[in-house]
């Protein structure tokens, strides 16, 4: 369990202001001091073995909630590298289909239809990669 020592110290500054000095000591120690060991076993000798038994339960349980953690941060950036990919092929996929049948508008005797609609799948594509791209760079 975590100790924790706090002071506080308020002074006056050359200027006349007031000035909080404030200084904060954590001990995230899973053993207790040597002192307060001591003090301990003039209470029952029996309780340094019984520390250190809780002591070694803990330390077990901190490690294995760390690994746990890991492994869910490994899970979680492995399905959104996943998904990542999955939105880029299928975006991919999307953008060459309606090319396909804005060549085929065109081809049917449409073509301004077959224009705008080419024009517009382009004009999609280009900004959804390009924030795509643009979003990869700036992770760096």
């Amino acid at each position: 369990m975590a100790k924790q020592q706090q002071q506080n110290k308020l002074s006056k500054s050359n200027g006349g202001d007031l000035c909080l000095e404030q200084n904060v000591a954590i001990d995230d120690s899973l053993l207790p001091s040597a002192l307060e060991l001591e003090k301990l076993k003039e209470v029952d000798p029996s309780i340094i073995p019984w520390i250190m038994q809780r002591t070694e339960i803990e330390q077990n349980a901190r490690i294995e909630h760390n690994k746990e953690i890991v492994e869910l941060n490994r899970i979680n950036l492995y399905k959104t590298h996943g998904f990542n990919k999955l939105s880029l092929v299928l975006g991919f996929l999307l953008f060459i289909v309606t090319l396909l049948l804005a060549a085929y508008f065109v081809y049917a005797g449409l073509p301004t239809q077959g224009t705008i609609f080419g024009s517009a799948s382009i004009l999609v594509a280009v900004v959804y990669f390009s924030k795509i791209i643009g979003t990869s760079h700036s992770k760096k």
